[in-house]
């Protein structure tokens, strides 16, 4: 498809769903699909008529809340000399004080992140709104400038939905084609926070003389988070599903289900697979430099190299503040054009416009006319004003919806992890070397490197825009496929694996697999060494985390849980290899191996019964250390350690390496009976024989890949498989 072809209205492309389908190995299921060039070719819907359609009152409210934080914000940074004189501290003192407020983000950003992507997303922006315009006055009222920077601390509470929280609600609630004009739309309070907003602020200053008296103006956040607290919460990526089935003439909803919630540090590692996502993160890591250096230390050049107090300061920033104006409006329209015919198309411009500011805004600090740098403040703020509408756009498309909330946080933790350091505390260390009057100017000077690499940085990342848009409508599309076979009548399976890709860094393992294990069977998965067999186990077990694809266990994904959620959905791993605790004893391995039902004391005991019913070898050797036992003693307790948790799925890992015939035959007579007692196996093996002998349907993994799904005996007859590996078909 040529670049300039326009694409579907949801805006994706439609080679993207071709390759999404066709990488998926959703033929079958979609076999009627047709993807018709140039469907959706057109102008989007107007945007008065989605407002009129779907409401004006969530964007709206959400402009408010926006424009008040916004102009506490704007309004601290013309207020920092002000506020520097009030307290006798230097610039370094300042700006660790401002930072540490920033900072707080972290703290309680991620936690109000995750609540917000778990819960309702309405009542965490009312909630925490309410908190700022509590908190906000009270900073006017203090005497010193750490419980002004504690209580700012306290106020980023109600600070860290605005781009988060804020964003993902609009993106559920408003449909796909709106969005990036709905969000242009929110971000309009930028603009009016930095100029009407910011002028009201330096009003109430001049008129009474006093910095703390604005602060008061965060009281108006109170009727706004009530009205916030009354509005409706969407579902969860309903827009996206309904859009791209829509468009590729099917028809479905995706099952429901109760899965647990993916934990904080499994939900960002998937995040961080984004690799488009990932390059932005790095970019905006850079860009946390500039965007804390700039207020604070823009405001001290102003105030010493051209003598300006606050109403001066006031007037410059309100003029500056105009350019959002002009280019929000026009960056939301334009983004959205843009993305809709080359979505990687405007991180390229984001990158552009980054150079361009950091070039104009240093070059404007040696200009001999006060005008002169107020113009070219102008103009670089111009430029930096579509950047925002780029990456909004690219972490909307490509983050999961039951993740967008954290996505939207990450940019907050890595803008002032790196950034936000380097941008206020470092930058005060350079102004302070450089002398008090100049100091500012040649701290702010470094932002034209620091804008060159993160430009560069979205430049990079734009190359996996398409990649990343194809997975998610994989994602949905493999979703539909599944809907659809269970509305056929299709059982669930124990385990299912679609189109799973694993890579340990840049090193790739497995590509591609794909495979179902039916509840009830003993299936092998066999294969040469470094197949890629025990790191599969490893995936399924929630030990490591694909780059692609998607885990089921009894219908329910779990391709990022962790191991322990993995445990609660009745699966168990025995890893290859001794998989006890030497120094303990028999009896306390098994009491250590049932600490997962701890809550309950009769299902322990019941377990541990059952183990010694099941190993009755073990019974005399309960007092001995584990490390004492028999190579096939020690297996015989790694399985009973498993099977204490009563596994629906039990997969094994080389169950009878290097051990002797007889405990062989004892285990396999285990396997089996656990087994008949309906527990499904998956087993690893390098036993051909032994395989046949337990499992009547095998898969065989060479270089990462399934070469090989159907009958074991059927695999005997394949000598171009098995002859690299074992010498002979009938080979142990």
């Amino acid at each position: 498809m040529p670049d300039n072809e326009p694409l579907l209205d949801f805006a994706v492309p439609d080679d993207l769903l071709k390759a999404a389908v066709s990488s998926s190995h959703a033929e079958e299921a979609v076999a009627d699909l047709q993807l018709m060039p140039g469907v959706g070719v057109g102008k989007p819907p107007p945007i008065r008529g989605i407002l009129k359609s779907y409401g004006y009152k969530p964007v709206t409210v959400l402009f408010f809340a926006s424009l008040i934080i916004g102009t506490i914000d704007a309004g601290l940074g013309v207020l920092a000399p002000d506020i520097q004189r009030s307290f006798h501290v230097k610039d370094a003192a300042l700006g660790a004080a401002i930072f540490a407020a920033s900072a707080a983000q972290i703290a309680v950003g991620l936690p109000i992140a995750l609540l917000s992507d778990r819960g309702s997303r309405v009542r965490v922006a009312g909630v925490t709104l309410l908190i700022f315009a509590v908190v906000v006055p009270l900073m006017g009222t203090v005497q010193n400038i750490w419980p002004f920077a504690i209580l700012g601390i306290a106020a980023s509470i109600g600070k860290a939905p605005v781009d988060t929280t804020h964003l993902s609600y609009l993106s559920d609630y408003y449909p796909v084609e709106a969005r990036a004009r709905v969000v242009a739309y929110k971000r309009g309070a930028e603009p009016f926070a930095r100029t009407l907003g910011l002028a009201l602020m330096g009003a109430v200053a001049a008129a009474t003389g006093s910095w703390r008296w604005a602060f008061s103006v965060a009281l108006l956040g109170i009727p706004v988070a009530l009205l916030i607290l009354r509005l409706r919460e969407p579902e969860r990526g309903e827009h996206e599903s309904e859009h791209i089935l829509q468009q590729s003439g099917l028809d479905a909803e995706s099952p429901e289900e109760t899965a647990p919630k993916v934990l904080f540090g499994a939900a960002v590692q998937r995040l961080l697979r984004i690799r488009s996502l990932y390059f932005q993160l790095m970019a905006v890591a850079v860009l946390g430099f500039v965007g804390l250096g700039i207020p604070l230390y823009g405001s001290l050049y102003l105030d010493r190299e051209w003598h300006q107090k606050v109403g001066g300061r006031t007037e410059v920033y309100f003029v500056v503040g105009l350019s959002a104006f002009l280019i929000i409006p026009v960056a939301g329209f334009v983004g959205d054009r843009m993305f809709r015919r080359r979505p990687e198309s405007v991180l390229y411009l984001g990158g552009g416009c980054l150079m361009a500011f950091g070039a104009i805004y240093v070059t404007s600090l040696y200009m001999p006319e006060l005008w002169m740098v107020t113009a070219g403040w102008f103009l670089a703020e111009c430029c930096l004003a579509p950047l925002g509408t780029a990456i909004f756009q690219t972490v909307a498309a490509t983050a999961p919806p039951q993740m967008r909330t954290l996505a939207f946080a990450l940019f907050g933790v890595y803008g002032l992890v790196i950034g936000g350091f380097f941008g206020a505390v470092v930058l005060g260390a350079i102004s302070s070397a450089n002398g008090f009057t100049h100091g500012p100017k040649v701290a702010l000077t470094y932002m034209a490197p620091v804008c060159v690499v993160g430009g560069i940085l979205l430049i990079v990342g734009a190359r996996y825009v398409r990649r990343d848009i194809t997975l998610v409508i994989e994602d949905v599309l493999e979703r539909y496929q599944e809907t659809k076979r269970r509305q056929a009548g299709g059982a669930i399976p124990a385990l299912q694996i679609r189109n799973l890709d694993f890579a340990y860094g840049t090193n790739q393992v497995l590509f591609d697999v794909n495979l179902d294990v039916e509840q009830g069977e003993i299936v092998a998965l066999l294969g040469t060494n470094g197949a890629g067999k025990s790191t599969l186990l490893r995936a399924i077990a929630g030990l490591d985390h694909p780059t692609r694809g998607t885990i089921r266990l009894f219908g329910i994904t779990s391709t990022w849980l962790e191991a322990e959620q993995i445990l609660e959905l009745d699966t168990g791993l025995l890893v290859g290899g001794k998989m006890t605790f030497p120094g303990m004893t028999v009896r306390e391995n098994l009491r250590v191996a049932s600490y997962a039902m701890r809550k309950d004391k009769r299902r322990v005991d019941e377990a541990y019964a059952e183990a010694i019913d099941a190993f009755p070898s073990l019974e005399p050797l309960l007092d001995r250390p584990a490390g004492a036992l028999s190579g096939g003693e020690q297996q015989m307790l790694s399985l009973a350690r498993v099977l204490l948790s009563r596994p629906r799925l039990l997969m094994i890992d080389e169950l009878t390496l290097g051990l002797a015939p007889k405990t062989v035959e004892q285990l396999i007579d285990i396997v089996r009976r656990v087994n008949a007692s309906g527990t499904t196996v998956l087993l690893v093996e390098q036993s051909v024989n032994l395989a046949l002998s337990l499992a009547a349907h095998s898969f065989f993994l060479e270089r990462g890949e399934v070469r090989f799904d159907g009958p074991t005996e059927e695999l005997l007859t394949r000598d171009d498989l098995l002859r690299p590996v074992f010498l002979s078909p009938q080979g142990i």
